[in-house]
Order: structure tokens, then sequence, then C-alpha cells
């Protein structure tokens, strides 16, 4: 993000692993390693880049970006544009969508954009719901079932194309074991060989796992692990240097370069948004409003 904007940043209690944020830039860009993002455009224009593709999104547009590349928007013959986004780490999106037992996998859109005008609206819905007070458990079985109905799908059988293939790896117990591994020591230099060794699987193998459930080799989710961790004891008020050394970082220079490339704002703008007056919407005068278009 870009100091040209107006937003408000919160995680919602109960919602483990879920950021949202809601209001008006200019500019974003973000590499996500292990943060998948959902979002909504409210009012304005915007295209997206992502490698070689370039998308446009207008108001209404609902997108869903997983967390496999780099991407970055810029307002489309407007100067900006007003959004509703969801960041959700990639294992918690895993947990509350995929269900083996009741054959349902994880599997993103082939698109980004997602043409269903009453799933968009139900993302509004739910994203302002996620503003107001409520009882966690009602705030995650709310974000658990529009995310399962937009992610969740049967779990393929015979010949799996490359989306049944993810959800399969989701349900392997190797990557769940080696996954708990790195959940519960996230900040710990663990090795390859280990890992291999927890999963009882070969160390090319878990590399294909991972790549497959979430987008990124094993190391590239270790790091989403440890962003989520600084993020979390930001929140509670930790110092930046602190939380980079307890979340398994070399300094407080090596949080800082991760999480503005993850997240696109720096750990110490990240803590500002959260304490800031833009938290409780009183500088976001309209955040509905529809913006000026440039000719």
């Amino acid at each position: 993000m870009t100091q040209k904007e107006n937003l408000r940043v919160w995680c919602p209690e109960g919602t483990r692993g879920a950021l949202c944020i809601h209001g008006l830039t200019s500019e974003y860009a973000i590499d996500p390693v292990g943060e998948c993002v959902v979002g909504l455009v409210v009012a304005g224009d915007m295209e997206v880049q992502r490698g070689r593709e370039r998308h446009l999104f207008r108001a209404g547009d609902l997108c869903a970006w997983d967390a496999s590349a780099r991407h970055s928007g810029r307002p489309y013959r407007s100067r900006g544009w007003q959004a509703r986004l969801i960041m959700v780490e990639s294992s918690a999106l895993a947990e509350l969508v995929a269900d083996p037992e009741a054959g349902r996998g994880l599997r993103f859109p082939l698109q980004p954009r997602i043409d269903d005008p009453l799933l968009a609206a139900r993302f509004a819905s739910l994203h302002r719901a996620l503003e107001r007070p409520a009882p966690a458990l009602e705030r995650e079985v709310v974000l658990a079932e529009w995310l399962l109905d937009l992610f969740g799908r049967p779990l393929a059988t015979g010949k799996a194309a490359p989306r049944e293939a993810a959800s399969r790896a989701l349900c392997d117990p190797a990557l769940r074991r080696a996954r708990e591994l790195l959940d519960d020591e996230s900040a710990a230099d663990l090795t390859l060989e280990r890992l291999a060794l927890t999963a009882g699987s070969s160390r090319h193998r878990l590399t294909r796992l991972f790549r497959l459930a979430y987008g990124v080799p094993p190391h590239r989710y270790q790091l989403a692990r440890r962003l989520g961790r600084a993020r979390v004891l930001l929140e509670r008020g930790i110092p930046i240097a602190a939380a980079a050394t307890l979340a398994g970082f070399f300094d407080q220079s090596h949080l800082h370069r991760h999480f503005r490339r993850a997240f696109g704002f720096t750990p110490a703008r990240y803590v500002a948004l959260l304490r800031s007056d833009v938290q409780d919407g009183r500088q976001l005068a309209d955040p509905d409003s529809p913006l000026e278009v440039v000719s």
C-alpha cells in the first residue's frame, strides 16, 4: 500500500489467520508467501498485473488470489479505488474448507475474477459483519461458510487434474505431519531432512506436496507462519524488534523486508493502522461512495 490511502485494518476475533482491510488506496503490491486474498471492489476501477497476466476489476467485482505469485494493482480511469479485503493464511483456509470425511477439498477458481453477483453481495455483508462486535463462534462460522461456498469443491476420483491434485495433497498424512511441525516450531531452524523424517516422506515428495497444496515450497510456508506469528505479537503490543526475534527472524530489518513484501505495508505502519482513529472508521466518511473518474 502507499501513503495515498485511507484504510482500516483489523483482525476479527475468533477467525484465526484472517486479516480484514477496508478503505481507499491508489496502489498496492504484495508477494504472498502463504496468504490468500479475497476482495471486493466497492468503488472505482483497478487493473492488476500478475506475471504476464493483466486483469481489470470494476466496482462490484469479486476477486480471489492464491499464494502462488506476486501481484500488484493500480487505478484504471480513476484516482483510486475502494475495496474490502480479507487475507487468510493458507493453512487456516485449508482447515476451514477442506473436509476429507465429507469428500470436499480446497480448490481455487480458475480465474481471479469471480463472476457471481450473489456471492459478491454476500461477501460485502460478511465483511460488514466482521466489523461489528459478535461472539467469536458466530464470526468463525459465518466466515467459514462463505469460504466453503467459494473454495470448497468435491474431491475428484480417478486421474486428478491440477486443481484436484491440490485438494488431495491437502489430505495427505505426510503433509499434515510436516505442516504440524512447522506450525508448532515456526521459529526454529528446521531442516528439510528433519521435516521429511517427521512426515515419513522423501524430501522431493514433501516439497511437491507443499507446492500442490499451498503454492509454495516448505521454506516459504515456514516464512508465512513466522509472519503470522509476528502479526499476532505486534497486535499484542510487543515491540517490533522483540516480535522479530520471537517469530524467528534474524532481526528487525529482516522482518521489515518480508512483512512489507507480503502484506504491502511495514510492521510499523501495520501497528499504526491498528491503533489509529481509522480503526473505528471515523476517517472513512463515506467508505462505499463512488470515486472521481478520470476522463
